[in-house]
């Protein structure tokens, strides 16, 4: 190419108009809206999430056997002879 052909494409880039930009206050306006929809598809997403775990759990989990422990009596109980609670008696050792 040759240096006028150059300098006449320049010249047709330069005269064409700029692409509009906006101010700072419109990309920031933006971008923070662009976040606040990110964080709450994101919650959203979570809870679904979570939900869906939950019944999933109480269908394919079996149910736990029934609890079928007799109910305690005074003569499962230990107690000294003044009816104070059984303690250890604390031993030591010496060598």
């Amino acid at each position: 190419m040759h240096e006028d052909e150059l300098r006449a494409i320049f010249t047709a880039l330069r005269s064409q108009e700029t692409p509009p930009m906006g101010s700072a206050a419109d990309v920031i306006r933006r971008s923070r809206a662009g976040q606040s929809r990110r964080r709450t598809i994101a919650v959203a997403g979570s809870a679904v999430a979570t939900v869906g775990v939950l019944v999933l759990a109480l269908v394919f989990l079996p149910e736990p056997p029934p609890l079928d422990t007799p109910p305690a009596t005074n003569s499962d109980v230990r107690t000294t002879p003044n009816s104070g609670p059984l303690t250890t008696p604390l031993t030591t050792t010496t060598r």
